[in-house]
């Protein structure tokens, strides 16, 4: 269920998509020789009709089993792919955390809210697909931690998910034990003028009305954007060198402030991306910090 854009993007803004899919393209093709085959155990499923609503599932790999892994890629809305994420994701099934890695449609050929009901008809084909899914931790990435996080207070406020999914029922979805930002796009307006194209990427997924000073409920589409009485335990990690480091703070402050749980971890050095690439001290700290998390959130 698309939204109508209310005005066609320039050329330049075509252009601006055009070269950062070809640059991640690359990113991506570099990333895949370096590391080699998509590592044993993953299972791609099919959960909808449009051909990249599918989801990567990988078991735990060890005799103990934890509540499963929800994680949506990033990528800005507009591209990105869940396969990258194979080899990042392994230390999670290592720990005794099956995943379940979501592909969507993209923006600007799928605007707002095409991407969230997607995500929300993933999370409900897992639920019944996958009794030990009752219960899921959500996590993502970038624009992916946006979607992590909305999907977690969406899942708790049924008046926000009727606007995204009507009839949508909260119960036929997995309870969200948790939710992981790991760089996320958490506020608008630090998105869109601390972050290289962040109107572009803003205005790809939402149209032009998620520009704006204030906006309605139509482009309410970061959590600093909606009113909420309740919010699943919330982990916050971003590096000290990413433009995204201000729209993390800002949520947090604000979870603090309203008495929400979250803890919150800055990697020095920690550039855009760190996740993603290869090995480095912030990523090595952040799936520590990670693990130590989800292992203080198995109930709820």
């Amino acid at each position: 269920m698309p939204s109508k854009r209310a005005k066609a993007l320039t050329f330049g803004q075509h252009l601006t998509i055009v070269g950062s899919r070809m640059f991640l393209g690359a990113l991506t093709g570099a990333i895949r020789l370096t590391r080699g085959a998509q590592p044993e155990g993953w299972r791609t499923i099919r959960y909808g009709l449009h051909r990249e609503e599918v989801l990567d599932h990988l078991p735990a790999r060890t005799p103990e089993q934890h509540a499963p892994i929800v994680f949506i890629h990033g990528g800005g809305w507009m591209m990105g792919s869940t396969d990258t994420y194979s080899h990042d994701l392994l230390f999670l099934a290592e720990a005794g955390y099956p995943i379940f890695n979501v592909e969507y449609p993209k923006a600007p050929e799928h605007m707002h809210p095409r991407i969230l009901f997607a995500v929300f008809q993933a999370l409900g084909f897992i639920r019944a697909n996958f009794p030990e899914a009752e219960a899921v931790h959500l996590m993502g990435d970038s624009a992916g931690g946006n979607l992590a996080v909305m999907a977690a207070l969406l899942t708790e406020h049924p008046e926000f998910l009727e606007a995204v999914n009507p009839g949508l029922r909260v119960a036929s979805l997995p309870k969200v034990l948790s939710v992981t930002s790991i760089y996320g796009v958490l506020d608008r307006h630090t998105s869109i003028t601390g972050f290289p194209g962040g109107d572009t990427m803003i205005e790809s997924y939402a149209g032009p009305g998620a520009l704006g000073e204030t906006v309605d409920a139509a482009h309410s589409i970061t959590p600093m954007d909606l009113t909420f009485k309740s919010h699943p335990p919330c982990l916050l990690v971003c590096g000290d060198n990413d433009p995204l480091l201000a729209s993390q703070h800002l949520y947090a402050a604000r979870l603090k402030r309203e008495g929400f749980p979250v803890t919150e971890h800055v990697y020095p050095g920690g550039i855009h991306g760190f996740f993603n690439f290869p090995e480095s001290a912030p990523k090595a700290a952040c799936r520590k910090d990670i693990l130590a998390f989800l292992n203080a959130t198995s109930e709820r």
